[in-house]
C-alpha cells in the first residue's frame, strides 16, 4: 500500500484540500476526494487491477495517484467542480471573490482621478489675494505670492496623475499557488511545479532507510 498525498489548494480565495490514497493490494483502488472542511465535494476512483501484474507494482501505482492527484488539481484550478462547490457549501461560498473580480474588470471606475477643479469661491479669493498683494509698493513679492498660490494647485494635479497612472493591481496567480504539500509558491506552471515535487519526493524516498 502507498503512502496518500494530501494538498492544500487555495481557488478562489476558498482553501481547498484534495486526498488521493491507495486501498492495497487486497482492494486495488486509488481514490481521490476533494475536500472543503469535512464536505466532500468531489471523488475520483480507478481499478488497477490491471496493474498487479506489473514488475514494478509500487511505482506503477504510485505513478496512477500521482496523475489522478494532479487531474483533481487542474480540474479544481479550471473551476470546473464550482458548481458542486455551491451546491454543496452554498452560493455565497465565493461570495467575496465574485466582488473583487468584480472591482477589478473595472479597474478605471471609481479610481480615476481628474484635477480638481476650484470651488465657486476658490477664483474670487484668488484674485481678491492677487490685488491686494499687487498693490504692495515691493513689485516682486507679487509675482512670489502668485506663485506660491499656484504650488496647492500644481500639487494637487501631481497627485491626480500619479493616482490615474497607477491603478491598483491584483495577483490573480494564487489559484496554482500551492501544489503537492505546504508553502510551494511559484509562477511556474502546473506541470512544472508537480514535476519539481516529484523529483523531490523521489529523492526523500532513496534517503529513508529500508526496514
Amino acid at each position: 500500500m502507498q503512502l496518500g498525498f494530501n494538498t492544500n489548494f487555495r481557488h478562489r480565495d476558498v482553501v481547498f484540500h484534495v486526498q488521493t490514497e491507495d486501498s492495497g493490494r487486497a482492494n486495488p483502488h486509488v481514490i481521490t476526494h476533494l475536500f472543503h472542511g469535512g464536505n466532500i465535494i468531489a471523488s475520483v476512483k480507478s481499478d488497477y487491477t490491471d496493474l498487479l501484474s506489473e514488475a514494478d507494482l509500487e511505482g506503477a501505482v504510485r505513478r496512477l495517484m500521482e496523475s489522478q492527484h494532479k487531474a483533481m488539481l487542474k480540474q479544481l484550478s479550471r473551476g470546473e467542480h464550482d458548481r458542486a462547490i455551491r451546491e454543496r457549501l452554498g452560493a455565497a461560498i465565493f461570495a467575496g471573490d465574485s466582488s473583487s473580480s468584480a472591482t477589478d474588470q473595472t479597474p478605471g471606475l471609481g479610481r480615476r482621478a481628474s484635477t480638481p477643479s476650484p470651488g465657486p469661491a476658490s477664483e474670487p479669493a484668488a484674485r481678491s489675494a492677487s490685488a491686494s498683494v499687487s498693490t504692495s509698493a515691493n513689485g516682486s513679492a507679487s509675482a512670489a505670492t502668485g506663485a506660491s498660490a499656484s504650488r496647492p494647485v500644481a500639487a494637487g494635479r501631481a497627485t491626480a496623475e500619479r493616482t490615474a497612472v497607477t491603478p491598483d493591481k491584483r495577483d490573480s496567480s494564487s489559484g496554482l499557488a500551492r501544489v503537492f504539500g505546504e508553502r510551494v509558491v511559484s509562477e511556474k506552471p502546473l506541470d512544472e511545479v508537480v514535476l519539481e515535487y516529484l523529483v523531490e519526493n523521489a529523492r526523500k524516498r532513496k534517503r529513508q532507510p529500508k526496514p
